[in-house]
C-alpha cells in the first residue's frame, strides 16, 4: 500500500485497529490523540517552500514533553528529508545550509 491512496473503508479500519489497540492497553481515548488535522492552505505553503529541497516527507509519531499543556498527547511531526537525511535548506546570502525545522501546530482531536 506504500505510496499510493487507500480506500476509504481500508483507512476507516486501521483507524478503528488504532483504538482498539490502545484500549486493550488501558489507554482511554477520550484523551488521548486520535487525530491531527492542518490547515490547508499554511500546510501547502510550508510544503511549496521546503519539498524543492526534499525528496521524502517524514510523518513521524510525538509525544508533547512533560510542562507543555499537552504534556502526554500523541502529535505528528512532518520532517522534510533528502537522501535518507533531515533536510537542509540554502541560507541566502550567506551560502551555507541549515536545517529545514519540521512542521507540527496540527489541531489535535479530540
Amino acid at each position: 500500500m506504500a505510496n499510493k491512496p487507500i480506500s476509504v473503508a481500508i483507512a476507516n479500519s486501521m483507524i478503528q485497529e488504532n483504538i482498539t489497540f490502545m484500549s486493550g492497553l488501558g489507554v482511554n481515548m477520550a484523551n488521548q490523540t486520535e487525530s491531527v488535522s492542518f490547515d490547508g492552505k499554511t500546510l501547502q505553503q510550508w510544503l511549496a517552500t521546503v519539498m524543492p529541497n526534499a525528496d521524502e516527507l517524514r510523518i513521524c509519531l510525538g509525544v508533547y514533553p512533560p510542562g507543555d499543556p499537552n504534556a502526554g498527547r500523541i502529535t505528528t511531526i512532518l520532517w522534510p528529508y533528502k537522501n535518507g537525511q533531515p533536510a537542509t535548506m540554502p541560507t541566502v546570502g550567506t551560502g551555507a545550509t541549515t536545517l529545514i525545522e519540521p512542521f507540527n501546530e496540527g489541531q489535535k482531536h479530540p
